[in-house]
C-alpha cells in the first residue's frame, strides 16, 4: 500500500504586507509541492487569529472558534511544520507566538520543525530561530539542524511583493526542505514503532 503523502503546515508570522517571510515561505511551499509533499501556508497577516486567552469566562464568537478549530485541524494533520518570522525587538513576532499559544503539545509532539527568520542585518537575523528552538523543544517537537536566515539584500522588491534573489539562500532552502522531509519520514517510522508492542525475552 502506498504511503500517505506528507503534509507540512507553514506559518508566516509577519505583521506586514508585503513580507520577506511570506516570500521565503512561498519558495519553500513551492519546493515541497515539487517533491509531492502537501502544504498549507497560513499567513497570519492575511488570515489573523484572535488573541488567545485561557482566562475563565472569556468567550469567543462562533467565527473566532471556527478559526481556532481550523488551525488545530491543520496542525493535527501536519507531519511537519515551518515557522517563519521577522525580527521584532530581537525576537520572533507576537502573532506567531499567539498562534503557537493557540496550539498544544499534542499537535507538535514528535514532529520535525524548520525555522525561518528575516532581519535587516546578519547580527540579529538569527535570533528568532535561536529562541524558537526552545519553544519547539517545549512543544515536544524536533527542530531540524538547518535554519533559514535572510537579510534585506537577499530580496528584490517588485511592486507589492518581494522576490528572493540570493542564489545561495535558494540552495539553502532546498537543503532545508530535503532535510525536513527526511526527518518527517523518520518520525513517521518512529511513531509506527511506538504503536507496536515490545517483547522482552527473559534469559535464565
Amino acid at each position: 500500500m502506498a504511503e500517505t503523502p506528507l503534509r507540512i503546515l507553514l506559518l508566516a508570522g509577519s505583521a506586514q504586507n508585503p513580507s520577506r517571510i511570506r516570500a521565503c515561505l512561498d519558495v519553500l511551499a513551492d519546493m515541497c509541492q515539487h517533491m509531492n509533499v502537501l502544504t498549507y501556508l497560513w499567513d497570519l497577516y492575511e488570515d489573523p487569529l484572535p488573541l488567545f486567552t485561557i482566562r475563565p469566562g472569556t468567550g469567543f464568537s462562533q467565527e473566532e472558534v471556527q478559526v481556532f478549530h481550523r488551525l488545530e485541524q491543520q496542525a493535527q494533520q501536519a507531519d511537519a511544520f515551518i515557522l517563519g518570522t521577522p525580527v521584532y525587538h530581537n525576537s520572533f513576532s507576537g502573532i506567531l507566538k499567539n498562534a503557537l499559544d493557540s496550539l498544544s503539545i499534542c499537535h507538535f509532539q514528535d514532529k520535525p520543525v524548520a525555522l525561518v527568520s528575516s532581519g535587516n542585518n546578519d547580527r540579529t537575523s538569527s535570533q528568532p530561530c535561536d529562541q524558537l528552538r526552545a519553544v519547539v523543544r517545549g512543544l515536544h517537537a524536533v527542530s531540524i539542524p538547518t535554519d533559514l536566515v535572510t537579510i534585506s539584500s537577499d530580496f528584490q522588491r517588485l511592486h507589492d511583493t518581494y522576490r528572493l534573489v540570493n542564489e545561495d539562500i535558494g540552495n539553502r532552502c532546498l537543503r532545508m526542505i530535503e532535510q525536513l522531509i527526511a526527518y518527517a519520514h523518520l518520525m513517521r517510522m518512529y511513531a509506527t514503532l511506538q504503536l507496536q508492542p515490545i517483547k522482552h525475552e527473559i534469559i535464565a
